[in-house]
């Protein structure tokens, strides 16, 4: 029986939670996840390494769900990997261990929407915040404005990575995370590669997680080196020469403006100094996103607002 022929309750979903030392956190997460009334469910949990006893409270909190203990942290990027391989569902869900569903419904919801889109291989939830249930800016990186398009489906180039659903099919075909990003827009990469493969990502509104947004996840350091970092790393590994430098130079003065707002001048010197020294290593991992694809995302980024539009974001809620 093929996915058109089966009924929606046939689909086994998983469910991937990622978690790294914040256990208040993971039981409501968990605790979302099982009380979906879909049924057809396989639910893993990915301990990144936190050496806090994670087994032993799973145990006896939810001894249905399928741990997969990691002997030390991989960063999103490895953990994440890690429960995807472990998959068997058509469908994976991927959490983080700060988000949780907003109802019982939404793998419903999930359910529905890949069947009502046949051409759709990866939605986007519409992340809000846990206590006021209103949308999170700091996690709003579609190129529309969220004043007007928070509650429209439309096609992007962006998917939060712990608050959204793939087919299959994409990680068979696009392959997974890249694990030496570690951490920091590690779904931009994934998601070149999702599109230059004609696969489509859906924002989907009627989707909704809740983010209660984990400290822990972070240091005040981290971000302004790993974005840097990453950011050259991804314009040598996914963009051709002149693509590459017209995405690369926008975000390396988006993060000058922020070390200069925060005065973490180290951390963002430390991710251009690691970032270019491994140029001509990232040779052998490169997967150039071709002339339609660069022609597809230039019309997504059409819609963007403007930069006083966005920087008006910014200051709602920083992002970093």
């Amino acid at each position: 029986m093929n996915s058109a022929e089966q009924k929606d309750g046939d689909i086994l979903v998983s469910i991937v939670i990622l978690n790294y030392r914040r256990q208040d956190a993971l039981v409501r997460s968990l605790d979302s996840a099982l009380s979906q009334e879909y049924r057809n469910l396989e639910i893993i949990l990915v301990d990144n390494g936190s050496r806090d006893g994670v087994a032993d409270s799973l145990a006896g909190h939810a001894p249905g769900v399928k741990l997969v203990s990691l002997p030390y942290n991989l960063g999103p990027c490895g953990g994440r990997n890690a429960g995807i391989r472990e998959a068997k569902g058509e469908i994976i869900m991927t959490l983080d261990n700060d988000v949780y569903l907003d109802s019982p419904f939404e793998v419903s919801k999930v359910v529905q929407k890949f069947a009502e889109r046949p051409d759709v291989h990866l939605l986007a939830f519409r992340v809000i915040d846990a206590d006021t249930g209103m949308l999170r800016t700091r996690e709003w990186c579609h190129p529309r404005p969220w004043m007007d398009c928070s509650d429209t489906e439309f096609e992007s180039n962006f998917f939060p990575e712990g608050a959204s659903a793939f087919r299959r099919e994409v990680f068979e075909n696009a392959g997974l995370y890249f694990e030496p990003l570690f951490i920091g827009v590690e779904g931009h990469d994934l998601a070149l590669r999702i599109l230059d493969r004609g696969y489509r990502i859906l924002y989907t509104p009627q989707v909704r997680a809740r983010h209660l947004m984990s400290p822990a996840a972070r240091t005040s350091d981290r971000p302004y080196y790993f974005y840097t970092r990453n950011y050259i790393w991804i314009a040598r590994k996914d963009y051709r020469w002149l693509a590459g430098m017209k995405f690369l130079i926008p975000k390396l003065l988006m993060m000058l403006y922020f070390t200069l707002r925060s005065k973490r001048y180290g951390a963002f010197l430390r991710g251009i100094r690691d970032g270019f020294k491994a140029w001509w290593k990232l040779g052998r991992d490169r997967t150039p996103i071709g002339p339609s694809t660069e022609k597809y995302l230039g019309n997504l980024e059409s819609y963007r607002p403007n930069l006083v539009v966005r920087l008006s974001r910014h200051r709602l809620e920083p992002q970093i």
